[in-house]
């Protein structure tokens, strides 16, 4: 069994239909548990929510890691603020940090001939890296190439449950990139949801920001398909 975590169904709703047999097993209906088959493979999917706290706790709830049946490794994909300025939209991040040397290897060698396929470090912040300024900044203080929220907190239980991990984040704002509205409302980490009444306040007083915004959510689109495609062709080599 392989476990895969996304923090967002918006990250896996191209991923989920590539599984055959899916079924349902729990957690909240937009952050599901999700079971299913690809190429014979049983793949476990955990939606984890956005931020440490909520990573850790979903991936210790669901029993992934925990259960009779013990995954043989487990894909930790998502998407990524680009923090080195040679990272474009879409391009993938294969992560060094946080990765198993073996299955980080064994990804390398499988993507080899992809375009815009990076290898490097990633950090994991507890706050959204709004503004190209402050990308640029935290690529200097840490050397990583992307940042997100969750892939540092799902390691640890990795490690105590002797499973081994590949990290991979598909960058959705590069890092020239400064997002269009500030990242508390984009998503609320307390109610792990989109804060929609505020945002909707915001952008009324603010109302230059929705035609950056709606490009913001469409870039997304071929984000999420590196992303999958990426899966689809890692998962049955590793």
């Amino acid at each position: 069994m392989i476990v895969v975590t996304f923090a967002m169904a918006e990250e896996s709703k191209d991923f989920l239909p590539r599984l055959e047999n899916r079924r349902t097993l729990g957690g909240r209906a937009d952050l599901p548990v999700v079971e299913g088959t690809l190429g014979g493979e049983k793949v476990l999917v955990v939606h984890l929510g956005v931020g440490p706290q909520s990573a850790a706790q979903r991936l210790q709830d669901s029993g992934a890691l925990s259960g009779t049946e013990k995954p043989r490794l487990l894909l930790c994909p998502g998407y990524g603020g680009g923090l080195g300025p040679h990272l474009a939209h879409a391009d993938m991040l294969l992560v060094e940090n946080y990765s198993d040397p073996a299955l980080l290897a064994r990804a390398e060698a499988t993507l080899a001939s992809e375009k815009g396929l990076h290898r490097g470090r990633l950090t994991s912040e507890m706050v959204v890296i709004e503004s190209a300024a402050d990308k640029a900044a935290l690529h200097a203080k840490s050397g990583a190439l992307a940042v997100d929220m969750e892939t540092a907190a799902v390691k640890p239980l990795c490690d105590a449950a002797g499973v081994p991990m590949l990290a991979l984040r598909a960058i959705s704002d590069d890092a020239q990139t400064t997002l269009p509205v500030p990242g508390y409302l984009l998503w609320d980490l307390e109610t792990q949801k989109p804060p929609l009444g505020r945002l909707a306040w915001h952008l009324v007083k603010n109302p230059r920001q929705i035609g950056a915004l709606r490009r913001l959510l469409a870039s997304l689109a071929p984000v999420r398909a590196r992303l999958t495609d990426t899966l689809l062709k890692l998962i049955p080599k590793l």
